[in-house]
């Protein structure tokens, strides 16, 4: 025999949910810095005047330097983008922004790629 209580429940099936694993983004912003600081000292050895220490370095420097920083900023936005989509639980603008900035890294690391083969 059912209590009125168990008939006016309203039925519905339970799914234990794992929780939601969050990690901090010290990895995340690290790997942006450094990449942007690689890619920085690449664009210094490029337009480095010709009288300055540094000046005889040869392309593969600031080519090597800005392939280095792209990969880096790549992994660095890709890792936020990814943290951001995890914590909001769907696609926000930011996460959508840091993954196209990532794309956009990855492009111009491949493009230094392709300048530095030939």
């Amino acid at each position: 025999m059912k209590t009125m209580s168990q008939l006016l429940e309203k039925q519905s099936v339970r799914s234990e949910r794992l929780p939601r694993l969050f990690r901090s983004r010290t990895v995340d912003y690290t790997l942006l810095v450094v990449g942007v600081l690689v890619a920085a000292f690449g664009a210094w050895t490029y337009l480095v005047p010709a009288g300055w220490v540094l000046a005889g370095l040869s392309a593969a420097w600031y080519l090597g330097s800005w392939i280095a920083g792209g990969v880096l900023l790549t992994a660095g936005f890709g890792l936020l983008g990814a943290s951001v989509r995890d914590r909001s639980g769907y696609w926000t603008a930011g996460a959508v922004t840091s993954l196209l900035l990532a794309t956009l890294a990855l492009a111009g690391a491949v493009t230094a790629a392709v300048l530095l083969i030939t």
